[in-house]
């Protein structure tokens, strides 16, 4: 019974962990923080969605990252301008993130 417990508790953790390792995409002076696809994202830097917490960021109010999470998210299947695969995630079902969605 004690190792059921313990293995729950080893779960739990590792879902809130992960959940907190999402990458978020903030300006340095930034007051929001965006997700990979969101057309305010600009150039962004990432970082984890605890280090833009723990700055006082707040989700922006367009892409909504902080219910984007609970998508599924892929990476962006499109070509950057040098031909190296972009990185940004997506849940688009293009899987293709808003600069190589098709018009």
């Amino acid at each position: 019974m004690k190792k059921i417990i313990l293995i729950t508790g080893f779960l739990c953790f590792g879902l809130v962990a992960k959940g907190f390792s999402q990458t978020v995409y903030s300006a340095a002076k930034g007051e929001k923080y965006h997700t990979a696809d969101c057309k305010l994202s600009g150039d962004a830097d990432s970082m984890t969605l605890a280090a833009a917490k723990k700055a006082g960021k707040s989700g922006c109010g367009v892409c909504k990252p902080d219910d984007h999470f609970k998508d599924k998210v892929v990476r962006c299947k499109g070509k950057t301008a040098d031909g190296t695969r972009c990185k940004r995630m997506t849940s688009s079902k293009e899987q293709k993130c808003y600069q190589h969605k098709s018009p």
